[in-house]
């Protein structure tokens, strides 16, 4: 078994998985590879993403990303509400009702989860998280760099 290999397969197969199912799923729906990616990072920060953290971790510019939200917003994927704690800023998160399909989406993650689950102990899949772990550490690392 060939990490590097392994690792390499693991991201090749991520990449050909979205673009395949947003091919399938999404084209009518005129919803971007570039689109999805918004949807992911709203949906990674559960509720507490702003367009300038979008901004931020895409090295892009505020107005870009604010063109980008805003379509979202208008096809009815994303919502915007005014922060409780900074009236200054706006919190986006997915439309739930208006985007059923993005949980197509990561379904092939749920399935994947369940299948490690029935062929693996609880010890392995800790391990399999630590090693997941230093992967999205090394990430950040770079991203800050």
């Amino acid at each position: 078994m060939d990490l590097r290999h392994s690792l390499n397969n693991f991201y090749y197969s991520t990449a050909l998985c979205d673009l395949r199912l947003m091919n399938a799923k999404y084209l009518s729906e005129n919803i971007t590879y570039n689109s999805l990616l918004y949807l992911e990072l709203i949906y990674c920060m559960d509720g507490k993403c702003t367009a300038s953290q979008i901004a931020d971790l895409l090295y892009i510019s505020k107005p870009a990303v604010s063109l980008k939200i805003n379509e979202l917003i208008k096809q009815g994927l994303v919502n915007k509400k005014v922060n409780p704690k900074d009236n200054r800023q706006n919190l986006l998160s997915l439309n739930n009702d208006k985007v059923p399909q993005y949980k197509i989406y990561k379904h092939q993650d749920s399935l994947a989860v369940k299948r490690i689950e029935e062929k693996f102990s609880k010890e392995d899949i800790e391990k399999f998280c630590e090693m997941l772990d230093i992967i999205t550490e090394i990430n950040y690392e770079e991203i800050n760099d």
